[in-house]
């Protein structure tokens, strides 16, 4: 009688675990679709992310394998080397990034981290970044207001001016004067700069207008400047901030 007991809880525990088992695969199976795979480590020198369109959503590349910039998909011009991600909107064109490189090089470092957000087929409008170059320490946030001209016949015109081109360069000037922010004008800062603390409000042309900053020795200033660029007002109107 005890071995028929024992038969059976043994039968049992074997008919648990087999159940247990097949709910594990069950459950595995249900997460991972059946052309997933797991890997431990993955070494690779680019990661292309695309939509079943066929246009690029992030690129994930080191510096040999950057990607070109492009709208609508297509390749408009090469910006150099950028190691990091690159974004793309849902029509293939770049919107964004995060690029980031650094070395000392005799003596002299050239040292960056660059998060941006680019304006619908225009260049970035928001930027956070930390640079070290010539001398230079600079951390903060950028504001920057871009026009509504397409990025890539910018690009075309200013790439073809650089080669000579007179009409480009007239076309450019005439461009200037419809958009005057079509080189980008950065309307805000907030952030340190040779570790001073400041933020700044700049005007549509992008002059400075108002900077509110703490300086290396502590002490604080707000200052409110003309259009071209003299003072109207300093607070408190002693303190000079360095």
């Amino acid at each position: 009688m005890m071995q028929q007991t024992n038969k059976i809880f043994n039968q049992t525990n074997l008919n648990l675990l087999l159940i247990t088992a097949l709910a594990a695969l069950t459950i595995k199976t249900q997460l991972l679709p059946s052309d997933s795979s797991t890997v431990r480590e993955l070494n690779v020198q680019r990661i292309n992310v695309m939509e079943p369109s066929g246009h690029p959503r992030l690129v994930i590349a080191n510096t040999g394998h950057a990607p070109k910039a492009i709208k609508d998909g297509k390749e408009f011009f090469d910006p150099g080397p950028r190691p990091g991600m690159i974004f793309y909107n849902d029509e293939g064109t770049e919107n964004g990034g995060f690029v980031f490189r650094g070395f000392e090089k005799d003596g002299k470092v050239e040292h960056g981290l660059h998060l941006s957000f680019d304006r619908y087929n225009q260049d970035q409008s928001l930027a956070l970044q930390h640079i070290e170059q010539d001398g230079m320490l600079i951390s903060g946030l950028n504001v920057i207001d871009r026009p509504q001209y397409p990025i890539d016949d910018y690009m075309q015109l200013m790439l073809a001016a650089e080669k000579g081109d007179t009409k480009a360069s007239a076309r450019i000037k005439e461009l200037e004067q419809l958009h005057p922010d079509i080189h980008g004008n950065r309307r805000a800062f907030y952030g340190t700069l040779n570790k001073k603390a400041m933020l700044q409000l700049n005007d549509p042309q992008g002059n400075k207008r108002i900077e509110m900053a703490v300086g290396t020795d502590g002490q604080p200033q707000l200052v409110f400047y003309a259009e071209d660029g003299s003072e109207l007002m300093r607070l408190p109107e002693a303190v000079q901030v360095n």
